[in-house]
Order: structure tokens, then sequence, then C-alpha cells
């Protein structure tokens, strides 16, 4: 066992938010998520116009299927002549949209998010 073991003993073990992490870098999951926050329940076609930029739907809703299987989004369907379909934030997607968003400003104030950007 060397110095590094004997401290901290989960040192060669992946990072508990790995999978978390990794799962919300997929390409438009935080803006899905940011809409659902700023807009509340949104039909299919309206999140996807609230978006900031092209997105096929089948990208969207692969997204929005992935999100709700893992609890950050509700999908509700409303019946009628024309079958529609509506999403919204749970508990834990408005946990996660808060996290994200105190990520956000702990990067613009450290000044990292123009570097990473190249906005600067």
């Amino acid at each position: 066992m060397n110095f590094q073991d004997k401290i901290d003993p989960q040192a060669d073990k992946a990072c508990m938010a790995e999978p978390l992490l990794k799962f919300f870098a997929q390409e438009w999951m935080a803006h899905v998520v940011a809409a659902l926050s700023r807009h509340g329940t949104l039909r299919f076609g309206q999140l996807r116009r609230s978006l900031p930029g092209p997105i096929s739907a089948r990208v969207l809703s692969a997204r929005l299927k992935a999100l709700e299987a893992g609890g950050y989004v509700t999908r509700r369907e409303i019946e009628g002549r024309v079958r529609q379909v509506e999403y919204r934030l749970t508990d834990s997607g408005r946990a996660i949209d808060l996290l994200l968003v105190q990520a956000e400003s702990a990067l613009y104030l450290e000044g990292t998010v123009g570097a990473l950007t190249n906005e600067r």
C-alpha cells in the first residue's frame, strides 16, 4: 500500500460523478434542461423552437427519452384528435438545472468559459 492509498483508499477508482457528468455532457442535454427550466411545461415543437440552434427531431427525441429514463423529465400525453405530448422537469431535473447554472456562473467568474469557447 503506497502513501496515496493511505490518504485516499478510493484514489484509483473513477470519480463518482463521472456518469452524471458524461450524461449531461451529451450534445443538447443541458440546453433541453435549461429550456424546460426557463419555460416550464413545453410540447415537443415548442421545446424544439426554444433551443438555441437547429436540432433534429430524432436527436431531441433521443435526449428527451434519456432524460425521462433518468428521472429528470416527465412526459405526459394529452388525449384529443391530435396527439400532443408535454414535457417538464421533475424535482431531480430542477436540481440538475440549479447545478448547471451554478457551474456556469463559477466558470464565468473564473473567466474559464471565454477561454474554453474562444470568446475572449
